[in-house]
Formats: structure tokens, sequence, C-alpha cells
């Protein structure tokens, strides 16, 4: 008759298994207490208490010290150590690269642009992501430890555990950029391979399709995300997901010349002085159109038809509850979405709830860090096998395994 008592390596795995669940809860719930985690964990007090002792000293969670009320003993509480790591966010675009550094609970901790133009080669942008991301974890580091000194003598690549990066055009699954109108030379960079040289952790999509994933953190569960700026994008959130496509595309009307988005921002360009700089000419257009110039109202009304073409080709097809006008241009939709949803109103049958953004022109790059913290939580609680790893008492220090 065999034995029924678990081997050596079944109980190894679920003294894993607990970690991977006691740090779930704790996650998930911000400062908590034992009872608290016995609850959610659904593990017995005794296993949850282990797990808690040996998380703390390989320096996953902080048991806080709680104020003393009344008599007896206080509860012990827990707090998963954000701080122990960083995520950096990436939008890599035809004029500016942006890149928000959060922490492993996703706060934004710093945000760093570099512009560049449609023509800078292949090399230069990703020099200036490259420049971005040694920026973003030079300022945390700085404001860490009171000064820049030792931040610098860090490399980026071993300070962050993951990279997102959004970008213009349609990327494949392997992170590397299929098509891309907006950039001459862009098509086909393997970004994965590129940043994977110095993180351990890459990941990559259209700049659309992230943006959109940043709404749905805020709680939008259905919705057309009209991503609008210099360049301008589509994207879908049903039943809380974000919905890609068999191949990412799912949205993509670049290509269809009925929608006429590619030339709608010439509308706003033409009642603006040549003189001005090609990446400020919308928003001097829409300050004009504020300002209650009629050329430039009329520019903004052109330019909204344009849009609502677009968002009401989608609209049709999902029917969402929600359509949010998001991107850089979500800034002037004082201006812009009374003329977006008259159009709408023309163009669809009906017009679900229109909202802008509070994002502003960091949403792709807030999206890029969610990527990254959902493939951060893929890899340490779900796929990965083995005890987690003691992580590094310094905040710029990545996991020691």
């Amino acid at each position: 008759m065999g034995s029924t008592t678990p081997d050596a390596g079944d109980q190894s795995r679920l003294r894993q298994l607990n970690e991977r669940a006691v740090l779930a809860a704790v996650r998930s719930a911000g400062d908590v207490r034992v009872a608290q985690i016995v609850e959610q964990s659904g593990l017995g007090r005794t296993a949850v208490e282990e797990v808690l002792a040996s998380l703390v000293s390989r320096r996953w969670l902080v048991e806080e010290s709680p104020a003393i009320r009344g008599r007896g003993r206080p509860a012990r509480t827990y707090r998963f150590r954000a701080e122990a790591g960083y995520v950096a966010g990436l939008d890599i675009g035809a004029f500016s690269v942006r890149g928000v550094l959060t922490d492993l609970n996703g706060q934004t901790l710093a945000s760093q642009r570099r512009s560049v133009t449609p023509e800078t080669p292949r090399s230069g942008r990703l020099a200036r992501a490259d420049e971005v991301v040694a920026a973003l974890v030079a300022e945390v580091g700085a404001a860490g430890a009171g000064s820049a000194a030792g931040a610098g003598a860090r490399s980026a690549g071993a300070q962050v555990w993951a990279v997102g990066v959004g970008t213009t055009g349609l990327v494949d699954v392997a992170g590397t950029v299929v098509r891309a109108n907006a950039i001459p030379d862009w098509a086909g960079t393997d970004l994965a391979e590129y940043f994977g040289r110095s993180a351990p952790l890459v990941v990559v999509d259209n700049d659309s399709q992230l943006a959109a994933l940043a709404e749905q953190r805020q709680g939008a569960t259905d919705m057309v995300f009209l991503h609008a700026g210099r360049r301008t994008g589509l994207a879908l959130v049903l039943d809380g997901q974000l919905r890609r496509g068999a191949y990412g595309a799912a949205a993509d009307m670049s290509a269809l010349r009925g929608v006429a988005w590619e030339v709608a921002l010439e509308h706003l360009h033409a009642v603006v002085p040549a003189q001005v700089p090609e990446m400020d000419k919308a928003e001097r257009a829409f300050a004009a159109a504020r300002d209650g110039d009629r050329a430039a109202v009329a520019a903004v009304r052109k330019y909204a038809r344009a849009m609502a073409v677009a968002a009401a080709t989608a609209i049709s097809i999902v029917d969402p509850r929600l359509l949010v006008l998001g991107g850089a241009f979500s800034q002037s939709a004082d201006v812009l979405m009374a003329p977006l949803a008259a159009e709408l109103d023309r163009l669809c049958p009906r017009v679900p709830e229109l909202r802008a953004s509070s994002l502003g022109a960091l949403c792709v790059a807030l999206g890029a860090a969610s990527l990254a913290l959902d493939a951060v939580d893929e890899r340490l609680l779900t796929r990965s096998r083995g005890p987690l790893p003691t992580l590094a008492a310094a905040s710029l220090d990545s996991p020691k395994r």
C-alpha cells in the first residue's frame, strides 16, 4: 500500500503556492491584519503566520507598528513593500518620447519627456527612450536619497524590473513594429529585443491600445477609446477587458481612406501662422477657438467631424456604454467635446455617454506601465515556480535570486 504522506517536493510546492496567495492578499488590501489575510487567502492562521514571517525576512512585506489603543496586544498589520522595485512605461511616438516610473503598486513617481521628429532616425529615437528611462531612475533616486549621488552610479537596467513600451503603428505579439505610417524607418524595429538588453522583462503594444488600458484601470469597463493627438487611434474595452483582436489591430482604421483622420489635423494647422512649430499648431488652434476666433471654431468643427466618422463606426459595431476622448487633445475637451457630440448625434442611432480622460498626454506611458506591472505579477505570482527571491534592502536595487 502506497504512502499518503506528501513528499518533500509536494510540501515545497505547497509553501510556494501559500506564499503567492498571501502576497496577493496583502497587495490587494493594502495595510492588512493577520485575520484579514486568513480570510482572503483561505489558509489557516498558522500557515499564514509562517508565510508572513518568511515574506518579511525576504523583504516582500513590512510589519507595521500599530498604534496602541486601549487594553490588550494591538493587532499586527502588514503591507506590501511596493518601493522594492520599479517599472517604466514608455510612449515612443513621432514627435516625442514620454515615460513614467511607478512603484510595484502602480503609483507614479516620476515622468519625463524628450522631443523627436518623424525624421529622427531609429537609432536616435531609441537613444531618446534610453535617456528618458535613465532620467526617470535618476529623478526617483535623487528624491529617495536626497541627492543624485549614488543613483547615477547604478545602471538603469539594474533598477527597473520591467519596461512597458507603447508606440505608434501595428505591433506583433513578439514586440516588433510591423507597420508605422507616422515614422519612416520604424517598421521592423524589434522593441522587445532592444529594451531586453537592459531590462529583465519587456512588453510592447500599440499606443492607442495602451492608452485604453490606462483608462480601463481608472474603472471604465465598456468603452470606445478615441485617442486624439498628433496621431489618432481607436481602441476597445468590452466587459472590462482590452480587446486587441487576433493580430493586435482591433479598431485600427488608419488605412481606411473614407475615415480621413490622417489629414484631419490639416484643418487645425491651416488656421495657425506658418511660423508656429508643427508640434504646437493644434494646441494654438484650440486656444484660438477657446477665445472665439471664428476660423478656429470652424477648424475644430471640421476636425471633430473626421474624428466622429471613425468613432461612430466603432460605436455602431460594439454599442458601448461610453466613449472616452483621450490623448493629448483631451486637454482641450472644453472646445472639442461639443462639436464631437454634435457629429456623433448626427451619425449614430444611439450616442453613448461621452467623457474626457483625465490622464492627458501621459495616457500611453501609464498604460505601458500597467502592462509591465501585469507582466511582473504574472511572472512572480502565476507562472513562476520556486520560492520568491530575497529582495534588496535599497529601493533602487533589483531582486536577488
